[in-house]
């Protein structure tokens, strides 16, 4: 009975041995030999091993892989859309805006270090030519044409709205004006000029009435004229015809020797004052983005990442034709070092590989046991 179970065990250890041997064998003909074996002219079989003899197959399919199943569109869009993946980002997008906006530097120098030089000078010469161009087109197309086309309906409308107030204005102006002593006196040597050619008539009135006398009698009724009603329509009507004449010329006509340098230097100087370029180009990155740093964050970057998302996914089958990241693959995967390609299959399936000899061991030990009761029931 004993040499039956001695039989029976070494059955399975050899079967064992063969079936771990085995597997080990398979395992170590994937990498090796590295190069074709021969003996005379004879190519011994199974030389190279089966990766070093596919690899240029390994390197097409894996390129293929990459460009068609792993890299795609598809997967990257999906990418980005990973919440996680787009908070991420975000914050460190700002973070680093945020950074160099902590370095303080001053429009000039970041312009300087973009190596813009003089930007100051240059955004002034653009902005003054910017002005000329804006005159010079506007005086052309509008120089000729009547004021009436120029004016809004609008301010037409309360133009003539204003008009009778207007009058009134100048009337009681005028009328305050001669009441006073000022004003009569006005009057006295108006009176004077009226009668000083006049010799015997200006002398007789005098004898009758007296030249003060008739200051003081010509005064009342000439502020009754302007305190009439009547008075103020017919003001009202020649400030209106002369409004409605007026509308008519064209700024050619109402400044006929006009004078384009000096308008321009004032606009210049005008634009000037609303953009101060000299203070603007000063002033630290920090101070001119600080205004808008909540809509950098909550607004402009995510705008900026889903754009640029966008952008990647729609661009992204051009772009890997463009670089032939197929060929690369490819390249780079046959030009890889077969020892170098081989620790690190080894390194990552160490583990499994050595459970595929233990299981060629273990099957292999089942085998010589099953064989071994076989044997034992047979004889």
């Amino acid at each position: 009975m004993s040499n039956w179970i001695w039989t029976v065990l070494f059955m399975v250890v050899i079967g064992a041995i063969i079936g771990g041997f085995t597997n080990y064998l398979a395992i170590q003909m994937l990498f090796r030999p590295h190069r074709s074996i021969y003996i005379g002219k004879w190519q011994l079989p199974f030389t190279p091993g089966l990766i070093p003899k596919r690899q240029k197959e390994l390197a097409t399919q894996v390129g293929k892989l990459v460009v068609n199943h792993l890299v795609t569109p598809q997967s990257i869009q999906e990418k980005l859309s990973e919440p996680k993946f787009k908070y991420e980002m975000e914050t460190l997008v700002s973070n680093k805006i945020h950074s160099w906006l902590n370095e303080k530097w001053t429009v000039e120098q970041l312009l300087h270090f973009l190596q813009i030089e003089n930007a100051e000078q240059k955004a002034r010469d653009y902005l003054h030519s910017k002005v000329k161009q804006k005159y010079t087109s506007l005086k052309g197309k509008y120089s000729n044409e009547p004021i009436i086309k120029l004016v809004p309906e609008e301010w037409e409308i309360k133009m003539q709205e204003k008009i009778p107030d207007l009058s009134e204005k100048v009337l009681n102006k005028v009328t305050i004006y001669f009441s006073s002593e000022q004003g009569k006196e006005k009057i006295n040597k108006m009176i004077e000029e009226f009668f000083q050619d006049r010799g015997r008539i200006w002398t007789m009135i005098q004898m009758f009435v007296g030249n003060q006398s008739l200051v003081d009698r010509l005064q009342p009724e000439l502020i009754k004229f302007l305190q009439n009603d009547n008075t103020k329509q017919m003001l009202t009507n020649i400030l209106q015809a002369e409004w409605s004449k007026l509308q008519q010329n064209s700024m050619e006509d109402l400044f006929p020797n006009w004078q384009d340098e000096p308008l321009l230097h004032y606009l210049e100087k005008l634009a000037d004052k609303a953009i101060p370029l000299d203070t603007f180009f000063h002033l630290s990155i920090h101070e001119v983005i600080s205004p808008f740093k909540e809509k950098i964050d909550q607004k402009w970057v995510p705008f900026l990442l889903d754009a640029a998302g966008n952008y990647l996914v729609q661009g992204t089958e051009e772009m890997m034709k463009r670089f032939q990241v197929e060929e690369i693959v490819r390249e780079q995967i046959e030009q890889f070092s077969l020892a170098k390609l081989e620790e690190l299959v080894l390194s990552i399936a160490k583990k499994e590989l050595s459970m595929i000899t233990y299981l060629g061991a273990i099957l292999g030990g089942a085998i010589g046991l099953i064989q071994g009761i076989i044997v034992m029931i047979t004889s």
